[in-house]
């Protein structure tokens, strides 16, 4: 019995450190997606920006 307490304690101790460094890489990853998004929001060279269109919509929208 004391074995499988022992077995749960390393269970749970991988399970804290596979969460951390999940947390971890989601915080190296998010930088880089805002700045795409800052980049994809940033006019062109004809003065248009790339997620809006001339009308103004959100390329890619249905409407």
């Amino acid at each position: 019995m004391a074995e499988n307490k022992f077995q749960q304690a390393e269970v749970a101790d991988l399970l804290g450190v596979i969460e951390r460094l999940a947390g971890e890489l989601s915080l190296a990853e998010e930088p880089a997606r805002f700045i795409a998004a800052l980049d994809d929001a940033a006019p062109a060279a004809d003065g248009t920006s790339a997620a809006w269109g001339s009308a103004g919509a959100i390329s890619g929208s249905p409407h």
